[in-house]
């Protein structure tokens, strides 16, 4: 085996773990502990964001897919058509399009509408009553959405992950 391929598996086993398994712990335990601390979820969560992990994950990711990529180009002969009539190609790709997809959703739908969630939620404190109550609706909107595309992220990293895990022995 190669230098390049050894890089690139540690990398995408490694970033998976990382990213799949962040993601499903966050999922199922983190996001629904803060949820019931309520606002003091506030300062765990400025913590998270010192430490950089909304910006650690996103690479992560990246750097999975990537060499995810890289490595399915090696191995399939660059993308050839007879390597996805194959079970083994055919599970590898609908892994790798399954994160590319949870990828996109945490992306374009999740992350907006969490941010936006959080700066509604830090000027709650000093509104009228009206308004706060105008804005606590809008931000359980907002906590649906992210909540319901998250939930969906982390199912088709699941899936995924069950997909790379057990292709090559189809």
């Amino acid at each position: 085996m190669s230098i390049e391929l050894l890089v690139l598996r540690l990398v995408h086993v490694c970033g998976g773990i990382f990213w799949a398994g962040g993601g499903i712990y966050a999922a199922l335990f983190i996001t629904p502990a803060l949820a019931k601390a309520g606002p003091a979820a506030g300062p765990i969560l400025a913590e998270m964001q010192r430490r950089k992990l909304f910006t650690v994950l996103p690479l992560v990711a990246v750097a999975t897919m990537l060499s995810g990529i890289r490595l399915m180009w090696i191995v399939s002969g660059g993308f050839s058509a007879h390597y996805f009539h194959t079970r083994m190609g055919h599970t590898y790709a609908a892994a790798g399009l399954a994160s590319i997809v949870a990828f996109l959703v945490a992306l374009a739908i999740a992350r907006p509408a969490g941010l936006k969630a959080a700066g509604l939620a830090a000027q709650l404190p000093g509104m009228s009553e009206e308004d706060a109550a105008r804005t606590r609706a809008q931000l359980g909107k907002l906590q649906r959405r992210a909540g319901l595309a998250s939930a969906s992220a982390i199912w088709l990293l699941a899936f995924a992950a069950v997909g790379m895990s057990v292709a090559r022995y189809l």
